[in-house]
């Protein structure tokens, strides 16, 4: 039977006494992936090429760079290493104050013996595991919140309408989307798009986008009551804006939405801009891309005018874009973004294409050039094509 090798926690020590750090190695590599620096700068270098370390060691008093300093960089850079200090006798009170603002573990008063040395790197290393356990039951909850949020908060696009493709997807940076799609279907010739993005990420964004699609629908409901006329789009983002007000003020939250009728018999688009990213509409008459805009605020901003609405009307074979910030925005690993030219460039070719082929196209390419698929910001496109 093979004897199964076990993996030693990695550890970084970093002390300007070339002494005490030979010592610590001979006592410490036997149970412990040992790696040293001589200097604050030295040890920064180490975390980028080296790491991660379960554990970062740092001697109090060094030149140019002191422990406190250094530690305070490591925990921007490797914030789940447990950070740990040694300090002469005369520190302890600059010590204690590393402890309570710099987020150290411990701290080892020198002369540090090799045993109580290893004692306190087990409870770092105990600590440690604690923190990854943690970790990956947050991660597990995220996931588990993404996965119901697609799988019943997500509405099916609609596909029995008579004159219209759709095509759209939803994908969150975080697991958990803080962009949200709606469809409100009246008829198979009328009906309406909804794309939310609420400030920030994680699974507080996607609550605060749940909640929004909710009081969406109970608000159409409520303005449907008693009448046999479908609400304006004006008058369902006017009635939003005016019961969600208080309640994103209080979360200091807000959404930028677009809200877009289409009506297909009469070949209308109404909509209203609540501060969102345009809506990019490709006219096949003109063979050109225009940029549909509103003078709304986000929802949770107190308005200064009553809800506006546009109305254009269009074509067979025009092409409808509605998206979040997140595809504008991507950036490359050289920093520009992606809305700054490639865009553009990109949608001229796409227009021939069916909704599912442009929208496919199009992800295809914003992949190619962010250059990953761990996206900044929540991704949200919806295309509308009309047949």
């Amino acid at each position: 039977m093979k004897n199964i090798k076990t993996v030693k926690p990695k550890i970084l020590l970093v002390d300007d006494e070339p002494n005490i750090l030979a010592s610590y190695g001979r006592g410490l590599r036997r149970n412990w992936d040992m790696v040293t620096a001589s200097s604050g700068e030295e040890g920064l270098r180490k975390i980028h090429q080296q790491g991660p370390f379960s554990i970062i060691v740092a001697d109090f008093n060094m030149p140019r760079m002191n422990g406190i300093t250094f530690l305070a960089h490591a925990l921007m850079i490797a914030p789940e290493s447990v950070r740990m200090m040694l300090t002469g006798e005369g520190d302890f009170h600059i010590a204690t104050k590393a402890v309570n603002e710099g987020h150290i573990f411990r701290f080892m008063t020198k002369p540090c013996s090799l045993e109580t040395l290893e004692k306190t790197l087990q409870a770092g290393h105990r600590q440690y595991q604690l923190l990854q356990i943690e970790k990956e039951a947050r991660q597990q909850e995220i996931q588990i919140a993404g996965e119901i949020q697609q799988t019943l908060l997500f509405e099916p696009t609609p596909t029995e309408l008579d004159g219209c493709e759709l095509s759209a997807i939803s994908m969150p940076s975080q697991s958990v989307d803080g962009d949200f799609i709606d469809f409100f279907t009246f008829s198979p010739t009328k009906f309406d798009v909804v794309v939310g993005d609420v400030m920030g990420k994680g699974v507080h964004a996607a609550l605060v986008g749940a909640g929004a699609r909710n009081r969406l629908s109970r608000t159409i409901w409520s303005l449907s009551r008693g009448t046999s006329a479908d609400p304006s789009p004006a008058q369902v983002m006017q009635m939003l804006g005016d019961t969600m007000q208080d309640q994103l003020g209080q979360l200091c939250k807000f959404i930028t939405m677009v809200y877009a009728r289409f009506d297909l018999e009469n070949k209308t688009l109404t909509y209203v801009d609540a501060g969102h990213v345009p809506t990019l509409w490709y006219s096949r008459a003109r063979n050109e891309w225009s940029a549909l805009k509103g003078r709304n605020f986000p929802v949770g901003i107190p308005m200064v005018r009553a809800a506006e609405q546009f109305e254009i009307s269009f074509e067979q074979d025009d092409l409808f874009l509605f998206y979040s910030d997140g595809l504008s925005e991507g950036r490359n690993p050289q920093g520009w973004q992606y809305g700054d030219k490639q865009f553009m460039q990109t949608l001229c070719d796409l227009p021939k294409y069916s909704a599912a082929r442009f929208l496919e196209l199009l992800v295809e390419d914003f992949k190619a050039f962010v250059g990953n698929n761990d996206f900044a910001d929540d991704l949200t496109i919806v295309v509308a094509r009309i047949t």
